[in-house]
């Protein structure tokens, strides 16, 4: 999985392709919705593999067979991986407008806006996220690292992903603690 990388922590995003929220608006036969979905899987798996033009079209076939969120979100990945920051974020708020329950996307948007140097508009979307969802342990840990890249005092940091470690034991968010305590 590739994860973006900001000073000495590391926030979590790329391929975070949840698939619950992701009901298909339009009528799609069983069997096409459940295509989509794998290939969405594939597509993710193709992103982790770093190959982006696979990713691509796993993504797009995806989204030709139903309107999942996820293939829209992971689209914005491939653009996001890409380093186009802009199309990304664009291909993030589809997403989550198809599903606003779907914080996936709307992390990654912030993880896009913060590459295109909008800090102060990507804190917003972690702290929007976290005042409507605030178990999402991928908007804690962004917005620790966000906060440390800004200069925020250690301990600040250290409690906001002690909150995202009570809720995951995810690898980054421990290699961000153990990054913090060393300094």
């Amino acid at each position: 999985m590739k994860y973006a990388t900001f000073c000495a922590l590391v926030s979590i995003t790329l391929l975070q392709a949840f698939l619950y929220g992701c009901a298909p608006r339009r009528a799609v036969p069983e069997e096409e919705y459940k295509r989509a979905v794998a290939l969405v899987d594939q597509g993710v798996v193709f992103l982790r593999q770093k190959k982006l033009e696979e990713a691509r079209k796993s993504f797009e076939l995806a989204g030709d067979l139903a309107p999942l969120p996820a293939a829209r979100d992971g689209l914005g990945c491939v653009e996001l991986a890409s380093g186009n920051f802009t199309r990304a974020a664009s291909l993030f708020e589809e997403a989550y407008h198809m599903d606003s329950s779907y914080d996936s996307a709307l992390v990654n948007l912030g993880l896009a806006r913060e590459l295109e140097g909008n800090v102060e508009e990507a804190r917003g979307i972690y702290m929007k996220i976290l005042g409507k969802t605030p178990s999402s342990v991928q908007a804690r840990n962004n917005l620790a690292a966000l906060e440390y890249d800004k200069g925020a005092g250690t301990m600040d940091v250290l409690r906001e992903l002690d909150k995202a470690l009570m809720l995951s034991s995810h690898q980054v968010i421990r290699d961000n603690v153990k990054a913090l305590k060393s300094r």
